[in-house]
């Protein structure tokens, strides 16, 4: 299917409770179940929402994925995404990063041993001198974030995967439309909804 049209159709389906054909938002934090130890699905809206999930599924659709997480805002995205890292684990980002992402390794995550080396992530020569054991991701948005510099995600994925690393894309700015970095060897895709997307 054509981005073009998964942009149209991404989200829509007739709700099976109401028939509407635009996604319903469910307000509910709390959700009846069907029996005890049985569940929907939706037990808690902190956990899962079926609005959320309407926006996980389209999000999933349009970028190629296996599936998307939905959070309050980008930087939770980028925590969470911390957090599946372990003390004494290494990362290589840009060095032309977001502001708030420099200042959540550094302030943050250093403090629990997440080592990171900033490097100009447009040059794969010093990507791969920054790669090291125990490195587990690479962290680059594509264009940068303040200078918008383009990135090759297909040569950062290959230098991530050769040492056993993930790639990670932040594609905030250019949204699936003009970019879908799963296509091109990324392993995780993150966006700030509240830009373009």
């Amino acid at each position: 299917m054509r981005i073009d049209t998964l942009l149209v159709r991404a989200g829509l389906g007739a709700d099976p409770a109401t028939g509407a054909v635009s996604a319903p938002i469910h307000p509910s934090s709390t959700f009846a179940h069907p029996g005890l130890g049985r569940t929907t699905g939706f037990d808690y809206s902190r956990t899962a929402n079926p609005t959320r999930k309407v926006l996980e599924d389209a999000v999933a659709r349009l970028e190629g994925g296996a599936g998307a997480c939905a959070f309050g805002s980008g930087m939770a995205a980028l925590t969470t995404l911390c957090l599946l890292f372990r003390p004494g684990d290494h990362l290589v980002a840009s060095d032309d990063l977001y502001g708030g992402t420099y200042r959540l390794f550094e302030q943050v995550f250093r403090a629990y041993g997440l080592e990171v080396t900033y490097t100009d992530v447009t040059d794969p020569g010093r990507v791969e001198r920054a790669l090291r054991p125990g490195t587990r991701a690479v962290v680059a948005e594509n264009p940068t974030n303040p200078l918008l510099k383009v990135v090759d995600v297909e040569t950062l994925a290959r230098l991530a995967h050769d040492h056993g690393a993930w790639l990670v894309v932040d594609s905030t700015f250019l949204t699936p439309y003009l970019q879908r970095p799963l296509e091109l060897g990324a392993d995780i895709v993150v966006h700030s909804a509240t830009k373009y997307l």
